[in-house]
């Protein structure tokens, strides 16, 4: 007889990977609701928590919820079931339902946001951008990367690649996409911050999330900077976490959450 795994035996597994204090002050990763010591009937992961989620959750017998993304932010001052995460919160408690974020924390391990999207694009010999606080610590790689494509490749070329492989209408960059690249800089999700250490570690072009206008404009002569989108540049992040369940309990299967899709629309 298989001993009973608990909702803390599968949180446990995810920290082993990505430690909890791994993340930002601002975050609100980790167990949001719920109790660690239920026995999990099942796992649904998922990029972000939304009512439909909870509904899935349910009709897949699935008692916690995996998620990159917190679905609590700010603090909740009221539970009347108006807004989408009243609904969730209502929901799960009702459900007896628990929802645990690998948020930032995963953005930082090693085989995290950054390594998934490094595999996908065939980037190689993966490093940290910047040395954080942690940097002494195993599997640690921080919240940005630098990796290498096999040779020289033309950036217009590169560009077409990932946005292939990302699956994006389109691709907003600044920079000489007529020159080659070799070096490149990856942040999942929101990354400007790290624009300038991709330029003193000399990347031909740095590939994150949610970059304002005056962003590409001061960078343009030194990098090429591209933003592949914010759902899609993490959008694998789902697969390693089932991956890491499942390896640790090998008869135990997380799911997916079906047809999980960008809620951000493009016309």
């Amino acid at each position: 007889m298989q001993p009973q795994i608990t909702t803390g035996d599968i949180i446990n597994c995810i920290e082993q990977a990505a430690p909890l204090h791994w993340q930002e002050d601002y975050d609100n990763a980790g167990l949001i609701v719920g109790n660690r010591k239920n026995i999990c009937t099942g796992v649904l992961v998922c990029l972000d928590v939304c009512p439909s989620t909870l509904s899935e959750a349910i009709s897949l017998n699935c008692n916690l919820i995996v998620s990159h993304h917190p679905f609590i932010f700010r603090p909740v001052k009221k539970i009347v079931h108006n807004s989408p995460t009243e609904k969730i919160l209502s929901s799960a408690i009702k459900n007896d339902i628990s929802i645990y974020a690998s948020h930032t924390n995963m953005d930082s391990s090693s085989i995290g946001v950054n390594y998934m999207l490094a595999e996908k694009l065939g980037l190689k010999s993966l490093q940290p951008i910047d040395n954080g606080k942690y940097a002494a610590e195993e599997n640690y790689l921080g919240e940005g990367a630098m990796g290498y494509t096999d040779n020289e490749i033309p950036a217009e070329e590169f560009l077409i690649k990932v946005k292939s492989v990302l699956n994006l209408p389109f691709i907003k960059y600044s920079g000489d996409i007529s020159q080659n690249v070799h070096k490149v800089c990856i942040c999942g999700g929101s990354g400007s911050f790290l624009v300038n250490k991709a330029i003193e570690n000399d990347c031909n072009i740095m590939l994150t999330a949610d970059i304002k206008y005056h962003d590409f404009l001061e960078s343009e002569e030194d990098i090429i900077l591209a933003d592949i989108g914010h759902f899609e540049s993490e959008q694998f992040i789902k697969e390693q976490i089932v991956n890491i369940i499942s390896k640790k309990f090998r008869n135990f299967a997380p799911l997916y959450i079906s047809k999980e899709q960008n809620r951000v629309k493009f016309l």
